[in-house]
């Protein structure tokens, strides 16, 4: 499992993310049976407290403009990882 910091509502937190799909880039030019979509890059993640210890507290003061940018930055870190859990 990768972990990172970030913050929910100004309070400091982490993010472990629990599952990874790595993302792999489709094909859309060429032949139609050469040309496939975009696959992965998405996972499960879960809040934790800066103790490491789950915080579903936090869960709650989640904006969907919140749950929007963690999406994006558990991408942008797992996708920058050379393993993966």
């Amino acid at each position: 499992m990768k972990e990172f910091d970030t913050q929910v509502g100004g309070i400091p937190c982490r993010v472990r993310v629990t599952s990874w799909e790595r993302h792999r880039p489709g094909q859309l030019y060429g032949r139609p049976e050469h040309c496939y979509p975009d696959e992965g890059g998405f996972g499960t993640w879960e809040l934790l407290d800066r103790k490491g210890y789950r915080a579903a507290w936090l869960d709650e003061k989640l904006s969907p403009d919140d749950v929007q940018r963690l999406e994006q930055e558990v991408f942008n870190h797992m996708e920058t990882q050379h393993e993966y859990a």
